[in-house]
């Protein structure tokens, strides 16, 4: 055919169509095999129709790849608390996107949990992500708040959004130094800090 764009393939009918299969890798996350949309029955027709469709697969793609990556990030042995939580509204939110009730949050939170060994009381062992997500579909986040930020989410939003750590101009020197500046900070108190309304108290190492 004349027609020469990616994805698109012509029908047995003559009409052309968009055809690609959904990325393995974020195949967990987009809930479908492929994307299919009908372009039209000319060539004028689907040329016309083709980049809209093709911009929206792509922002899915990227959209759906963030996702996962912050998912991956979450499940980290290091991910912050607020991370975890992050993560667990948003699982929550593709349930309620899919239709499910209240009671169906329920129900997932209920089968969530017993998932996992259980004492007396309460599931055991339960990751953070997971306690987010389970607290959260049972609760709603306007009863179960998100964690209050402590000084390494600081540490993290000023990495990404000053330092922009992910671009590749950036000096990785200041980025090495902030870390072991903060990490520092962090070893000193004995804890990771939370940032509240109330100072730090730095009295015991003087």
């Amino acid at each position: 055919m004349g027609l020469v764009l990616k994805h698109v393939e012509r029908t047995k009918s003559g009409s052309f169509q968009y055809r690609r299969r959904v990325p393995k890798e974020v195949s967990g996350i987009i809930h479908k095999r492929e994307f299919k949309r009908k372009l039209g029955a000319s060539e004028r027709e689907a040329i016309a129709a083709y980049p809209r469709y093709h911009a929206e697969v792509e922002r899915e793609i990227a959209t759906a790849k963030r996702r996962l990556a912050s998912a991956q990030g979450a499940s980290r042995p290091n991910a912050s608390d607020r991370e975890a939580y992050a993560e667990a509204l948003r699982r929550r939110a593709d349930l309620i996107a899919a239709g499910v009730t209240d009671d169906g949050l329920a129900l997932a939170a209920d089968s969530l949990a017993y998932s996992f060994p259980q004492d007396e009381y309460e599931p055991q062992g339960v990751p953070a992500v997971d306690r987010h997500t389970i607290n959260l579909m049972r609760l709603g986040p306007d009863r179960y708040k998100a964690p209050e930020p402590t000084l390494g989410d600081a540490l993290r939003l000023y990495r990404k959004e000053h330092l922009r750590e992910d671009d590749p101009a950036t000096d990785s020197r200041s980025v090495a130094l902030t870390n072991r500046v903060i990490a520092a900070t962090i070893e000193a108190l004995g804890r990771d800090p939370v940032l509240g309304s109330r100072p730090i108290d730095f009295s015991h190492l003087a």
